[in-house]
């Protein structure tokens, strides 16, 4: 972070001048401001522009503190408000990870037990055919810099529904082909009747066939899985129709569905 010396002291900082000094995106910020962490000190009526005045700053960086040691928004919302709100936020936080540190532990004994037992090699992993059924959907979409910020997708994702749902979650997965970027769709099933706010919209995900494989949830697994798909595709001679999807398995807790929708390429 740039230190606030290194700015006038007399003026506002517009948005993006406040992205580049806290080290936040500025969608990260809009962000912030909609659920209320962080609100610019002013707008601006006639632009619209938020405003952020430099005692924000410090803010930003305990925002950012805060996070990175594992408190999610509504806590550090929470934390804002006094140093006692602070700690008991801090100690929620560590209770919640020595209690994911235990069942992660004792997954990983179980994981390792069944794959040495098996012998499974996710190289190997059999494609599935099948056809993937329509099913009504409220998603968000947005370009990431990371796979790992699709969890803020979700978490506006169901801050903009009228109700909470229950139904099946995935991320539909694109990749930008000028720069590089990930664009992302988080979504999940729910009633064709569901209302929404923001940013998020409901529509009907149409229904398609769709080659799959499943994984253990972790990047190096998710990795061999689309490296499967991919040469499955290749060596059938299909393309792909339509965005990658990923599907956690609700009755295989820890475990990844990996689809992509294709089409037959008809013969030169």
């Amino acid at each position: 972070m740039v230190a606030p010396d290194e700015v006038r002291l007399t003026r506002m900082l517009r948005i993006g001048e406040f992205a580049r000094l806290t080290g936040l995106p500025v969608r990260t910020l809009r962000f912030y401001d909609a659920v209320d962490v962080l609100r610019p000190a002013e707008v601006d009526v006639r632009t619209g522009y938020r405003l952020y005045a430099l005692r924000q700053l410090e803010c930003a960086s305990r925002i950012l503190a805060l996070r990175r040691l594992g408190l999610q928004l509504d806590e550090v919302r929470e934390a804002l408000t006094s140093e006692l709100a602070e700690r008991q936020m801090l100690a929620a936080a560590r209770a919640r990870l020595e209690r994911s540190i235990v069942r992660q532990s004792s997954q990983l004994v179980a994981l390792r037990a069944r794959l040495a037992e098996a012998e499974l090699a996710l190289t190997d992993a059999p494609v599935g055919i099948r056809l993937e059924p329509a099913r009504w959907v409220a998603s968000v979409r947005d370009r990431l810099a990371a796979a790992s910020d699709v969890s803020e997708l979700f978490l506006e994702l169901r801050r903009g529904l009228d109700r909470p749902s229950n139904g099946r979650e995935g991320v539909l997965w694109e990749r930008c082909v000028s720069d590089g970027g990930l664009v992302a769709t988080a979504f999940v099933e729910v009633p064709r009747s569901t209302r929404a706010r923001g940013r998020v919209s409901v529509f009907e995900l149409p229904s398609v066939e769709v080659a799959t494989v499943r994984t253990v949830d972790d990047d190096d697994s998710a990795e061999l899985g689309y490296r499967t798909l991919r040469e499955w595709m290749a060596r059938e001679g299909h393309a792909l129709q339509g965005p990658k999807r990923e599907m956690p398995l609700p009755e295989q807790p820890g475990w990844l569905e990996i689809s992509f929708p294709f089409r037959a390429v008809a013969p030169a």
